[in-house]
């Protein structure tokens, strides 16, 4: 039973670091650091940086900017972006308590609200930002590209074969397929464009997603540690 117990403590050990670091992260996709630290890189070794420019963060980001979109922004959108903060805050300091004491479920349990609301603001905020028409043609043309990509490199074996009994219908599908796929993407992004372009939108989903479980995990183990005792 003891060893039981031990185990369960260090799970949820592991599990309240995991939401305190993620909810770190979280707090350096709000504040924009990654644009910040890129910046004072390229400050100081005269790198051009990346072809993409990032965004700079959360906090930078106008929630009435996708008014030209129609959407139409009530008191309960704004509350929850501007909630945001504190849903890091509170996420970072209950990560710290979970971690010195598991068991208190009544505390740990109060990381699942603060993730859930982290989740809908910045859920809210990628809706606005990140899932326009533009992004999502993009983001499925070059989903899409790795797919067929992938298909291609399934299929290398029989094109070579067919190739080598009737190269020419082979060669002309292939420029047929080359030429076809540049006028579908002139002037579209790729995957790494596109979440690059919004990455602390990305990065603090990922984060509050995370959290999020180990808010779940963490009052499951604490109820665990009490029963056990």
């Amino acid at each position: 039973m003891h060893g039981k117990q031990l185990q369960v403590r260090a799970d949820a050990h592991k599990l309240a670091v995991l939401a305190l670091v993620w909810g770190l992260v979280a707090g350096v996709a709000y504040l924009g650091l990654i644009k910040h630290v890129v910046d004072v890189i390229m400050a100081a070794t005269g790198w051009a940086g990346p072809s993409t420019g990032f965004d700079s963060g959360l906090i930078a980001i106008d929630p009435g900017q996708a008014a030209d979109a129609g959407h139409v922004h009530t008191a309960l959108y704004t509350a929850a972006i501007a909630a945001l903060p504190i849903a890091i805050l509170v996420i970072i300091g209950l990560g710290i308590v979970a971690r010195v004491r598991p068991s208190v479920t009544l505390l740990t349990g109060l990381l699942i609200p603060a993730a859930l609301l982290g989740v809908v603001g910045t859920l809210l905020l990628f809706l606005d930002v990140v899932a326009t028409v533009k992004n999502r043609n993009d983001f499925l043309l070059a989903l899409g590209t790795l797919v067929v990509i992938a298909v291609l490199l399934r299929l290398q074996r029989f094109v070579r074969h067919f190739y080598r009994r009737n190269p020419a219908v082979v060669s002309v599908i292939v420029g047929l397929v080359v030429l076809i796929y540049i006028f579908v993407t002139n002037g579209t992004t790729n995957l790494s464009t596109i979440v690059l372009s919004d990455i602390d939108i990305w990065l603090a989903l990922t984060a509050f997603t995370i959290a999020l479980y180990c808010g779940v995990v963490l009052v499951r183990r604490g109820h665990a540690l009490r029963r056990i005792g």
